[in-house]
């Protein structure tokens, strides 16, 4: 891809940013064969996924095509193949090769554990399964990984366990002395490495441990939210993994469980309860208590140089107050100085804390959100197709089940899942981004772009829609497949060419009125002074 940075000091624009919005630009230019390459690959992958996976036949070349494409992998690695698109393009930069090869890392990582687990856990279960009775000629069952309590024990206590590790790297730091993150931090206009110098933007050590211990309680809170059985089979349901997650399954895997019965180990959400109400309590403690030393401190109560106290700004009292009122609103004032600085400071430990948390966990969120876009696209595209298909099924039974789909609602429930996937999968991957490079300013500007990005394949998707049905005349007039799962006219391909339209009638309508003429501003008119007749 073609990087522009020859203007980024006059408009300053940073080495992430995609879009100019002074000169309304893109900052960064594909290739043209990246962008057809893409696109038919979109539409390879859009085919598979349709016109392959079904049940249809009993012969050789139906097993073999039903094998493979019964999940859809090739519409997964296309939304991927975009993912890793995007971070590319955020991450071009030269100095931040460091971040784009995490970040693709992580990204990798997770396409592959996210579709193993997601499309082909019980294929590699029985497999596995298979195997170890072919060696050891006894069968044995498999767990699959999603009702197995060590995986949900494995991730709570990583997540921990990583969070625990970097907050205690940065306390180390602060009590030697140093910047409790690194030495540098890169600036975004330029690219350059700049050294943090010693301000007061640079907490304290019992400021520090009160924000990590605050983001602790907070992470820890969010733990225990998150692995209850309910709220897992909920995100089974919707993500249509056919999961059964019950009280055992989120308990700790030590001891015995029994469903129901007493005395069984306590659950991961109750552990992380538990240590959430010990961080937050210990976190605002240590919070008041270096507020209280500071407001001291002020007023010579205590060394204010080895409680880092805040100034006070009050020093324009009127002569007539008397010194007793004076302590006193020096006091308030530093204590208000000082909790305002704290909580700032605090906000900003709290997301240093759960940086090296969060960013992985939104890469996974996002893979997670497009592996269920892909499965909700597949289940919509093939009931289009057995609406119009379900007398040729071989097997009555499959035809009741598609009906059964169809009547509840499927043909409209799995497009709009399939869009709420994947613009969850664009939030959770830009914010991961903006976390790792830790700006605002990423996100922002990276929305914006997906935003324009996104109205271009509105406004052009019906023309890929119509090309889509196509394939199904010429399929079935060939005799390559009865399948239909591109019928016209479509609510995508509606939509689609409503908003083109729309649009169009706009500009339309806004060249016919022609370029707004200004008024000319009136000259100024000079009065001389005229001799009095």
């Amino acid at each position: 891809m073609r990087k522009k940075f020859n203007s980024a000091e006059s408009h300053q624009v940073a080495i992430t940013d995609l879009y100019d919005r002074q000169r309304r630009v893109f900052l960064v230019q594909y290739p043209a064969w990246l962008i057809v390459a893409l696109g038919l690959a979109g539409v390879a992958t859009f085919m598979l996924t349709g016109f392959l996976g079904y049940r249809d036949g009993v012969d050789e070349a139906h097993r073999i095509t039903f094998a493979l494409f019964k999940e859809p992998w090739a519409l997964y690695l296309w939304f991927c193949a975009l993912i890793m698109a995007l971070q590319a393009s955020v991450l071009r930069h030269p100095s931040l090769r460091r971040q784009l090869a995490a970040t693709l890392t992580v990204t990798t990582v997770c396409i592959i554990l996210v579709g193993i687990i997601y499309y082909f856990n019980n294929d590699i279960a029985n497999a596995l399964a298979r195997l170890v009775k072919h060696f050891s000629g006894k069968p044995v069952f498999i767990q699959t990984i999603g009702q197995s309590p060590w995986t949900y024990f494995v991730i709570n206590f990583g997540l921990l366990a990583i969070f625990w590790i970097d907050t205690v790297r940065r306390w180390v730091r602060r009590a030697r002395g140093l910047p409790p993150a690194t030495h540098t931090k890169i600036d975004l206009l330029t690219g350059s490495l700049n050294p943090v110098s010693a301000t007061d933007d640079i907490p304290s050590l019992q400021e520090l441990i009160s924000g990590d211990l605050i983001a602790a309680a907070l992470l820890t809170l969010l733990l225990s939210v998150i692995f209850r059985g309910g709220v897992l089979n909920g995100l089974s349901h919707a993500l249509q993994t056919n999961v059964s997650v019950n009280t055992c399954t989120v308990s700790m895997p030590f001891g015995s469980c029994t469903p129901g019965a007493v005395g069984n180990p306590p659950t991961i959400s109750f552990v992380d309860l538990i240590q959430a109400l010990v961080y937050l309590p210990l976190g605002l403690l240590l919070l008041a208590l270096s507020a209280v030393l500071s407001g001291l401190g002020a007023v010579g109560g205590v060394n204010a140089r080895l409680t880092n106290a805040v100034p006070s700004a009050s020093k324009d009292e009127t002569s007539t107050e008397s010194v007793s009122e004076q302590v006193t609103l020096t006091l308030v004032n530093t204590l208000r100085s000082a909790i305002n600085r704290r909580i700032r400071i605090a906000a900003g430990n709290l997301g240093m804390s759960l940086r090296n948390v969060v960013w992985p966990v939104l890469i996974l969120v996002g893979t997670i959100a497009v592996a269920a876009a892909a499965r909700s696209i597949q289940l919509y595209l093939h009931l289009l197709s057995d609406q119009r298909t379900c007398t040729h099924f071989p097997d009555p039974a499959d035809c009741a089940a598609a009906a059964d789909k169809i009547s509840s609602g499927q043909l409209l429930i799995s497009p709009l899942l399939a869009l709420l996937c994947g613009v969850l999968a664009a939030i959770a991957i830009i914010f991961s981004v903006s976390l790792l490079i830790f700006r605002t300013r990423v996100a922002e500007d990276t929305l914006r772009f997906m935003g324009l990005v996104g109205f271009v394949v509105l406004l052009t998707f019906w023309i890929f829609s119509l090309a889509l049905s196509g394939f199904n005349g010429f399929f079935s007039l060939t005799h390559i497949s009865r399948r239909v799962p591109f019928p016209q006219p479509g609510l995508s391909t509606i939509l689609s060419f409503g908003a083109l339209v729309i649009f169009g009638a706009a500009m339309i309508v806004r060249r016919m009125r022609g370029p707004r003429l200004r008024q000319p501003a009136p000259e100024p008119v000079s009065v001389s002074a005229q001799p009095k007749s």
